[in-house]
């Protein structure tokens, strides 16, 4: 029964997560926090490790929280059935797009989608923030400085992995 769930779960975050990987994590964490799969503290971590491994970020979480919470067998399972709705919408929206790249509804409706998108991601940014004090000033001078400096490098586009990579390194060079 474990399985139907994650199958469940992870096709609709799959089929309603618009706007990427980091906009269904809000979708997962709501989730997991349903079923009680994991603990905040590991689904924060789950997002962090998915976010620096090679490949999308929802499918190396939904795999994660796949295995985390029924072996293997759970990982294929979320991670497959997080997959199938990407699969099928974009078959559609190829037939769709390319009958009607054109129309004016179709172009209002995505104009109206990017800023829930946005929303979407910053919530996610926000939740993990709070879930690992990151507002509460058991944080210290250092850990603001390495987001602050984080967000400056990523803005001038440099490669996420090089900034998860020296933020990694900082850390082990501050907190020994």
């Amino acid at each position: 029964m474990l399985l139907f769930y994650l199958f469940i779960e992870f096709f609709k975050i799959g089929l309603f997560g618009f706007g990427g990987g980091y906009a269904m994590i809000p979708l997962m964490e709501q989730a997991v926090r349903k079923h009680e799969w994991i603990s905040p503290q590991q689904f924060t971590d789950i997002i962090a490790i998915a976010g620096s491994a090679p490949g999308p970020i929802a499918t190396n979480s939904a795999m994660f929280i796949g295995y985390q919470t029924a072996g293997v067998g759970g990982a294929v399972i979320a991670a497959v059935s997080n997959l199938l709705p990407s699969l099928f919408v974009i078959l559609l929206l190829t037939k769709l797009l390319a009958r009607h790249a054109q129309t004016p509804l179709l172009s209002r409706s995505l104009y109206g989608v990017h800023p829930v998108i946005t929303a979407l991601i910053l919530y996610a940014g926000i939740r993990m923030g709070i879930q690992n004090d990151l507002f509460t000033t058991s944080v210290d001078t250092f850990q603001y400085a390495i987001m602050l400096l984080a967000v400056i490098l990523l803005y001038k586009k440099v490669s996420p992995l090089l900034v998860i990579s020296l933020s990694g390194i900082l850390g082990i060079l501050i907190y020994g």
